[in-house]
């Protein structure tokens, strides 16, 4: 294999779990626990293999009792190593043929494999025509049998089964057509079509007539496991028939200078069309701004902007009449109750958030009317999304309901109203009154003490006159004429201002309601459907290099 083809299976196997990796780390909440399971360790068991020796290839011979599993690999390695008998089951613990020992020790440290027999690299097995150089780093290891009562055998053999970086399934001609074996061994290995032999062992017990049959039934059964084609020996660890074949098979091996990483790829890229499968789609997408208007305008009318927008109009009118009405009567506008002050806005308080607002809790009705904008708004968010993507998402979002309510009414205590400030005009207006009203009363002052002379009798200069008016008769009609006339052009200007103060407050208390909205509801949805468009997307991507 050239060494641009090597380079390119490792980078592409880094890249698979760089993006199994990311994707995990998002979506590890969303995810049932037993892919989150597989997933930490298919990534962790990558990442140990790919920091131990590549010049090795670890083989690891798999089987049922009865199997022959041992005389074959005693047979392959031209030693009497791995025990055989008749007492079952016969492997009890895992052996180690090593070939090239520099290097193998950490391996099969974090293999778990302590008994170790180093072997020449020219072997000369039972049945070989001609000698098999297997030093190029091959490591053969014998396993307890897959189907052992002790629990702790199945365990060694099971661990294995995901370490080792080629397989050889070994059976026999009396139960390789077992259900059970198939069913519950071979059907875990589907995904390993390229780094799996299966050995039809005993073959000398099958007459030859009866063996290209037995080997097309073999096919078909692993073809309906959905493993597909896979290479078929049939051999005899007694005879030594196909030993030879077998021993090819680890020379490809060997030879193959990606065999782990080919090993790794096939559990990641497992993993990943296991992900890839449970997609709910590519991509998608935030509810648009005619969703997200109806959240906030739904949420802002129940926590009662509108009303609190008619109190300002109404507020305003009345603070008005004090500043620009009738100084003589102005004042009993102040006997009559200021909306806003009885649900403690409008004051300009620097710190609202200490000084929360008195409005009435929400009622029944509008308690619904929130859930139930909510709960549209996340539906149409999560739509189509799996439920444990959308449906924890939604939970936490309502979970914060109470929350939600006390910092919306933070934002309307510190929601400026329009209301706060006198304006401009009031106190020109309140001059100009209160000179009519002095006007007025001088005037009044200068007729009565012209009456009181008269009735006394004593003797005065004739009242000054402007076009026959006496002038202290015009100061009372002017100064009460001129209160009159800016009472009803000022109530008429302040009603035209008081609308636009309550429309302008408005605004405010939605936009106010609205930032509060977007920060509990709108922005997490974002955030969390972007989160879901990441993991897709890592997941499609390298879905892509599966090969």
């Amino acid at each position: 294999m050239s060494e641009r083809k090597v380079t390119r299976a490792h980078t592409g196997l880094t890249e698979q779990i760089d993006a199994v990796v990311s994707a995990m780390q998002i979506a590890e909440p969303y995810l049932e626990p037993e892919v989150v399971d597989q997933a930490a360790v298919i990534i962790e068991r990558a990442e140990a293999r790919r920091q131990l020796s590549a010049d090795h290839v670890v083989v690891g011979l798999f089987g049922a009792t009865g199997s022959g599993k041992s005389s074959l690999f005693n047979a392959l390695v031209g030693s009497e190593i791995a025990q055989t008998g008749v007492i079952r089951p016969t492997t009890t613990k895992t052996v180690a043929a090593i070939w090239q020992p520099v290097g193998a020790d950490a391996l099969l440290d974090w293999l778990e494999v302590s008994e170790r027999h180093i072997l020449s690299s020219q072997v000369l097995g039972k049945g070989s025509k001609k000698s098999q150089d297997l030093g190029g780093g091959l490591i053969l290891l014998d396993l307890p049998d897959m189907d052992s009562t002790s629990t702790e055998h199945h365990l060694i053999a099971s661990r294995l089964a995901g370490q080792v970086d080629y397989l050889v399934w070994v059976l026999d001609p009396q139960k390789y057509a077992d259900a059970s074996i198939h069913h519950g061994y071979l059907s875990e290995l589907t995904g390993q079509r390229g780094n799996l032999l299966v050995v039809l062992n005993q073959v000398d017990t099958i007459a030859e007539s009866d063996r290209e049959p037995v080997k097309a039934s073999l096919n078909a059964l692993l073809a309906d496991e959905g493993i597909g084609q896979v290479p078929i020996v049939l051999a005899s660890a007694r005879s030594g028939e196909g030993l030879d074949a077998v021993r090819e098979k680890f020379a490809v091996a060997l030879n193959n200078k990606v065999q782990a990483t080919r090993r790794l790829r096939a559990d990641v890229d497992g993993l990943l069309r296991l992900l890839d499968g449970e997609l709910a789609l590519p991509k998608v997408h935030t509810p648009g701004i005619m969703e997200q208007s109806e959240l906030e305008g739904t949420i802002a009318k129940a926590h009662g902007t509108h009303r609190i927008a008619d109190a300002v109009q109404t507020s305003y009118k009345l603070r008005a009449s004090t500043n620009t009405g009738w100084p003589l009567t102005s004042w009993l506008t102040r006997l009559r109750n200021d909306p806003l002050k009885r649900m403690n806005l409008g004051r300009g308080i620097e710190k609202p958030e200490i000084s929360l607002t008195s409005r009435p809790e929400l009622s029944v009705a509008e308690s619904a009317a929130v859930d139930q904008a909510v709960v549209k708004y996340l539906n149409t968010a999560t739509e189509d999304l799996s439920p444990r993507w959308s449906q924890s998402f939604k939970d936490g979002i309502r979970e914060q309901r109470t929350e939600l309510a006390s910092e919306i009414d933070i934002a309307i205590a510190s929601c400026t109203l329009g209301v706060e400030k006198k304006s401009w005009w009031w106190p020109v207006t309140k001059f100009v009154q209160w000179l009519g009203v002095v006007v007025a009363l001088a005037g009044g002052l200068w007729l009565g003490g012209i009456a009181l002379a008269a009735y006394f009798q004593f003797n005065l200069p004739e009242t000054p006159r402007v076009e026959g008016f006496a002038i202290p008769t015009l100061m009372v009609f002017v100064g009460v004429l001129l209160g009159i006339v800016l009472g009803i052009f000022g109530s008429f200007i302040n009603k035209m201002v008081a609308r636009l103060k309550r429309r302008k407050a408005l605004k405010n208390l939605q936009n106010s309601v609205g930032g509060v909205v977007r920060r509990f509801i709108v922005d997490p949805t974002s955030h969390h459907l972007e989160q879901y468009n990441s993991y897709a997307s890592l997941i499609t991507s390298a879905a892509k290099k599966v090969e």
